[in-house]
Order: structure tokens, then C-alpha cells, then sequence
């Protein structure tokens, strides 16, 4: 009997890049149908979409209790990237239903990438001065006078995990001092790239960059709020390429808009897309020194590399084998 798997990543007709995920897909009598909605799925919409499904490639869709309890025959919750907050892990394990990521070390260094990209922009003002030769300017002393070089600053980390180790690797490489914090101490990686372990409030007050690479957790949902960013030197630059609710946004907003902190670059919102209730939802001019990405950590390659891992784990599970990459490793005792 085919077997079936719902592709729930927002990529649209993903099969244009993807084609040979559906043929190796069918090699192993898999039948796959793709999410053409183009956003994140509701809870009913996922009830429903299941219904019949063995297995999910999963996007940041919410995979809770309740989904789970009306897919009858899902045996993988397959999650491409290495986010899986919207999965309801125990409720998962509980239901024997494999959890499994992508942590593979191209994402780490895609999103790392993707870091730098938005410290450059903000800091040479990219966005800016594009826009300024674009008009039929061409004004060097102008653009000198408001781009910052990075290499004399000082970066701090939040998080010093795969990716953040990455974009640790980049900062050395750029002659930047870089601190960071995490609950666990590098001392391998503080000797190798010359990194400095401080606490987290210490990070923030001697930074000129901070970037955040922490998973989203209760504890870490909102750790940047009004005391974390008024810690911030002024003039400094927040970048996150996370989650978005790891930093409050409304502080953050009002902050820009005083002109306190140099800028931010952001790749992720507590809302995506963001709605009316955002304070970043269709800002047009307004806080030209903001450059945001739309979720983008992992480009065309990369995206098409972590698709095709979460396959072969899908692949393994519905052929009675084990995954590469679970995350609830307590089903292997069963």
C-alpha cells in the first residue's frame, strides 16, 4: 500500500526546486502532497490535512496534542530545521510518534551567513545607500560619514550552539573582539577562535553587536525585554536570526525610535508574517536603519539539503528503521 506524507514547509509549489524529493519519494512508494497555502497551517487545518497522512515534513505548523490525537496513522513528525517548539514533544513520545530535526553543519553555517549579511547591511548601511545611487546619487562623502566599519567593534553572542559557534568562527575571521553567554562554557572554542565568556548583562553593556542564537524555550521566550535592551551601549545593533519571541518587540520598537540602539536586523518575528498587532507590520520608511529577512536562514541549497535529510529520516521510519536525527530518543527503548 502507498504510504503518504504531507509537506507542510511554506515553500508553495516547493517542487519547482524539489523535484527529486517526489522521485525519491516514489522510489520508496511515498506518495507526497505539498502545502500550496503558502503560510503556516491553523491546528484545524493540520486536523484535517492528516486525516490519512503516515508521515509530515514539517514546517513551524502547530503540531499539538490535539493534531496528533486525530492523525490516526502518523508515525514521523519530520521537522525541517532545527526550531521544533511547535511540536508538543511529549505529547509525541507519549503517542510513539518519532520527533525528529535537521541539524546538519550546513544550516549552522547558512544562518551564521545570514547573520553577517544583516550586521553588513545595518552597519554599511546597505539598504540606504543602494537606494540613494538607485535615485541618481553618488555622494562618497556622505556615505562614508554614515557607514560603520565592523571590525573594530565588539560582538556579543547569545547562544554559542552550532550556529552560534559559526558566526563566532566569522567575527574572528572579521578582527572582531567577540563575548558571549550560554548556559554551557565553550573553553574548547573560547581558546580556538579567542572568545571571552562574560554574563549575560555584561554582554549586553559591552557589546556593539548583539546577535542571538538561542533556541526558543520557556525560559529564553522574552529574555530580551525593557531592562535587557536598556543594558544596550547606544548606539549598538540587536540582530536576531532565531526566534522573534526571544526578544520583546515593543521595547525593541520604541527603542529604535528614540534613536537609542544604532539599528537592528531581524529575520524573525513573533509574527510571521507580521499582523496589525505587530509594531514592525508595514513600516514603509519608518526605521530606515531596520533590515528585516523574511525567515531566510537556510538559502535555495541548504533549504534543499535539510528537506532531503528530513526525507531519509521519513523514508527510514516508514521502512522500519531508525531515523538519523530523533529528537525523542526514548522511543528507541520501547
Amino acid at each position: 500500500m502507498t504510504k503518504k506524507c504531507l509537506f507542510t514547509f511554506r515553500l508553495g509549489d516547493s517542487t519547482k526546486f524539489l523535484a527529486d524529493l517526489v522521485e525519491t519519494f516514489k522510489a520508496h512508494d511515498i506518495e507526497l502532497k505539498v502545502n500550496i497555502l503558502g503560510r503556516i497551517h491553523t491546528e484545524g487545518e493540520l486536523i484535517a490535512e492528516l486525516a490519512d497522512a503516515d508521515a509530515v515534513l514539517a514546517g513551524i505548523d502547530p503540531y499539538t496534542a490535539k493534531v496528533m490525537d486525530s492523525a490516526k496513522k502518523l508515525k514521523i513528525i519530520a521537522r525541517i530545521g532545527v526550531g521544533y517548539e511547535s511540536v508538543d514533544l511529549a505529547a509525541a513520545t507519549r503517542r510513539g510518534i518519532y520527533v525528529t530535526w535537521t541539524p546538519i553543519p550546513e544550516l549552522a553555517k547558512a544562518v551564521a551567513d545570514e547573520t553577517f549579511a544583516l550586521m553588513l547591511s545595518v552597519l554599511r548601511k546597505v539598504p540606504q545607500l543602494n537606494r540613494h545611487v538607485r535615485e541618481g546619487g553618488y555622494d562618497i562623502e556622505m556615505a562614508s560619514a554614515i557607514a560603520l566599519d565592523i571590525y573594530p567593534l565588539t560582538l556579543g553572542i547569545i547562544g554559542l550552539g552550532k550556529i552560534g559557534a559559526e558566526v563566532a568562527k566569522r567575527a574572528a575571521c572579521f578582527g572582531m573582539k567577540v563575548l558571549y553567554y550560554d548556559e554551557i562554557r565553550r573553553q574548547d572554542l573560547e581558546k580556538e577562535w579567542n572568545l571571552q565568556y562574560v554574563a549575560l548583562d555584561e554582554l549586553l553593556g559591552s557589546s556593539d553587536i548583539v546577535t542571538i542564537h538561542t533556541p526558543l524555550t520557556p525560559e529564553t521566550r522574552g529574555m530580551i525585554g525593557k531592562r535587557e535592551i536598556s543594558l544596550m551601549k547606544k548606539g549598538a545593533v540587536m540582530i536576531n536570526t532565531a526566534r522573534g519571541p526571544i526578544i520583546q518587540e515593543q521595547p525593541l520598537y520604541e527603542t529604535l525610535v528614540e534613536g537609542r540602539l544604532g539599528g537592528a536586523g531581524l529575520s524573525v518575528l513573533s509574527e510571521e508574517p507580521p499582523t496589525p498587532n505587530s509594531p514592525f507590520y508595514k513600516l514603509g520608511d519608518k526605521l530606515p536603519n531596520v533590515v528585516f529577512l523574511p525567515h531566510t536562514g537556510a538559502a535555495i541549497n541548504t533549504r534543499r539539503l535539510i528537506t532531503l535529510t528530513a526525507a531519509q529520516d521519513v523514508i527510514a521510519v516508514l521502512e522500519g528503521r531508525q531515523p538519523k536525527y530523533l529528537l525523542n530518543r526514548e522511543l528507541l527503548a520501547r
